[in-house]
């Protein structure tokens, strides 16, 4: 698990930045909840239910489901997101309570939440399969019984215009990995790339994985499947935001 733990780090240190911070604190301050997570969250989170947000960065949706009038409490790997978190709250006024905590290994009782979510694709960023199978356990013991989770993913599509990326990919995997060679790849779905946003460059690292993929891991967890739909399916209000068609899954204890 060396390469998966050194990976963790590369993360928490690519989130630390100063720029990253910024950047996050600009999406929690003037992005808000999308148009998409309020529908879905107002459909399936009852009012005044105690809501646990996993990987909860700077406090987007926290701040957001905070003022929706959710009782809501924001954990993320990352020191800095919560020190931005716990400063947006002081000037917005909330009383959120946020904690650095790993998905991986939740510090709470089981069943100490109505619901929970894994703000965006947070998920797809915890390294190996292992990894975030024990995520979804774990999310799956801390919410009560008929509880709901939601979290958003962006599926891998081999063929079409990524045919090429994917094909590349599976050599790196299949054929030269075997020989010794240094992939930075873990995994199968694994992909770096660098990304800019609002001026800042991020060197990120998300697993995507395929439909089958997650379905299997959601019921392995103990999840039933309620709903799951593109962000252009639910409302084309989102169609401007630079973070791609993602997928929301609905899943329920």
């Amino acid at each position: 698990m060396k390469k998966e733990t050194e990976l963790e780090k590369q993360i928490i240190e690519e989130y630390s930045t100063k720029d990253e911070q910024n950047l996050y604190r600009e999406r929690t301050l003037h992005e808000g909840l999308w148009e998409s997570e309020k529908i879905i969250y107002r459909k399936y989170f009852k009012k005044g239910s105690s809501i646990l947000d996993v990987g909860c960065g700077s406090g987007r949706t926290t701040v957001g489901l905070k003022e929706m009038g959710y009782n809501i409490f924001g954990v993320d790997l990352t020191p800095a997101m919560i020190k931005t978190a716990k400063e947006i709250a002081r000037e917005k006024q909330l009383k959120i309570h946020y904690e650095v905590q790993n998905a991986t290994d939740l510090r709470f009782q089981d069943s100490s939440f109505d619901n929970a979510l894994f703000s965006f694709n947070g998920w797809c960023q915890i390294p190996n399969h292992e990894r975030r199978q024990k995520a979804l356990n774990e999310i799956y013991r801390v919410i009560k019984p008929k509880g709901y989770f939601i979290f958003t993913i962006h599926e891998r599509h081999v063929f079409g215009k990524r045919l090429p990326f994917w094909t590349w990919q599976a050599f790196k995997m299949y054929a030269l990995k075997p020989l010794g060679l240094n992939i930075k790849e873990i995994e199968w779905g694994d992909r770096f790339f660098k990304a800019v946003a609002k001026g800042v460059t991020q060197y990120n690292y998300i697993h995507i994985p395929s439909r089958k993929e997650v379905k299997e891991m959601v019921k392995e967890a103990g999840f039933g499947l309620v709903y799951n739909a593109k962000r252009s399916e639910i409302t084309d209000k989102d169609n401007n935001l630079d973070s791609g068609n993602c997928t929301f899954w609905v899943c329920r204890k």
